[in-house]
């Protein structure tokens, strides 16, 4: 095993990684993760870690909303992601599935709605994730952008779908711990910072869980 434990942030292209990533490192202006608006552009699985920081963070090459002419490379980028989880899974102490709630809808009446044979790909990473037992928090991302109406109708819509698939999403505050049954989400904006003091304090509770337990 690596000598630091890994913070796992995974969710398709443009949904707000890198920013997440640059809040939770000690020193953000050391980290040269790409902050931006081009879908794809973390392209590398390459761990970060700086001296003040007691894990690592894998920011997983994002992938979804290519073009179409990317197909070949989208597939490309979805095996070295499960390859990599299927050979470090035992690193990682929590995982963090990053949504845009600006497209939830779209992506759920992609799949759910216009193609029932296929699965949203949103839930088709947690559900991989979920077979390997990492421990998972559902960062609804952008809220600041969605008014309070949209906000309240998307997570319901979400929570639904979910539970369609199998998936029970619950509210951090009403999470009571065993994640291999319900899985916790929380709102969220990079932008705003809103409720990072609440995302560090659950990580960190992950964190000194699985050392106790290694």
């Amino acid at each position: 095993m690596s000598q630091k434990p890994s913070l796992l942030i995974i969710g398709n292209s443009n949904v707000g990684k890198s920013s997440i990533t640059k809040l939770l490192v000690p020193k953000p202006s050391e980290f040269k993760g790409k902050v931006g608006k081009t879908p794809g552009s973390t392209l590398l699985i390459k761990p970060i870690t700086q001296a003040q920081m007691p894990y690592k963070i894998v920011d997983l090459p994002g992938f979804g909303y290519m073009k179409s002419s990317s197909h070949r490379r989208e597939e490309h980028i979805k095996q070295k992601i499960v390859k990599h989880i299927e050979k470090h899974h035992t690193d990682y102490f929590f995982g963090l599935v990053v949504l845009n709630i600006l497209r939830i809808e779209d992506e759920l009446n992609k799949y759910y709605i216009e193609n029932t044979e296929t699965i949203p790909l949103s839930f088709e990473l947690i559900s991989f994730l979920m077979e390997y037992q990492i421990p998972l928090l559902i960062i609804i991302n952008k809220i600041d952008k969605a008014s309070s109406f949209d906000k309240r109708r998307i997570l319901r819509y979400l929570i639904k779908v979910s539970q369609h698939y199998g998936f029970d999403l619950v509210h951090l505050n009403d999470f009571y711990g065993d994640y291999l049954v319900n899985i916790p989400y929380l709102e969220f904006s990079a932008t705003e910072k809103t409720n990072l003091g609440t995302l560090k304090k659950i990580i960190h509770t992950y964190l000194s869980s699985y050392k106790r337990n290694k």
